[in-house]
């Protein structure tokens, strides 16, 4: 896997790789795409019904989107509409392998910026789906904690519709960090009605409700 990796290293992070495809790591609670895999309906052991089974658990939600995604954007007169290149060119993906193999990455990390908007008194808000596996909240938490700020006030959670939206917490400076429950990583896709609640809060300067 890596020239870098001690072999007992490689061993394990192919491990865990072979497991990470065997779920939706974007959301580790949602059902996982089933329409390109190589057993077809019956991925892991599932019956169609099982399965559909499973998709009315996130009723709304279709995993598949990213292929539908695919399929128009590569399509002749949507490149044309969107004046891109139409000839000889690869099939465009939602994730290209070969644009990040090759992609030289500038920023290493975002909280050189995030101390710098702090200190120019903007108002910074980061938030995390707690279902997403590709970030995770602690991760997101660690990386918010890195820049050593204060805490102004605890975690605690925030409603939406009488239900537990998430926790909570913020900062000295002006920084707030926001978990959604139940969200993976594409928080607007899997949370419609508390994202828009979060952004709301956000661009008018309010607070998310304490209390059901």
């Amino acid at each position: 896997m890596s020239s870098n990796w001690s072999e007992p290293c490689n061993v394990a992070m192919n491990t865990v790789f072979t497991k990470y495809k065997e779920i939706d790591i974007y959301n580790i609670y949602a059902p996982k795409c089933i329409a390109n895999s190589s057993s077809g309906a019956n991925y892991m052991s599932l019956s169609v019904k099982d399965w559909f089974k499973r998709v009315r658990w996130f009723e709304g939600y279709d995993p598949c989107y990213s292929n539908y995604a695919e399929e128009y954007f590569n399509r002749v007169d949507v490149r044309s509409a969107l004046h891109a290149t139409t000839r000889n060119v690869a099939r465009w993906k939602v994730c290209n392998d070969s644009i990040l193999q090759t992609y030289h990455f500038t920023v290493s990390s975002m909280l050189p910026t995030y101390s710098k908007l702090i200190k120019a008194g903007l108002k910074i808000w980061v938030y995390s789906g707690d279902a997403d596996g590709r970030v995770p909240v602690i991760g997101s938490r660690y990386c918010v904690e890195a820049l050593g700020l204060s805490v102004k006030s605890e975690w605690r959670s925030w409603f939406h519709n009488h239900q537990v939206g998430g926790r909570i917490t913020e900062y000295e400076g002006g920084l707030t960090f926001v978990t959604v429950r139940g969200a993976g990583h594409l928080v607007p896709l899997n949370k419609p009605e508390e994202a828009l609640a979060l952004f709301r809060s956000f661009l008018n300067g309010q607070e998310l409700p304490s209390r059901p």
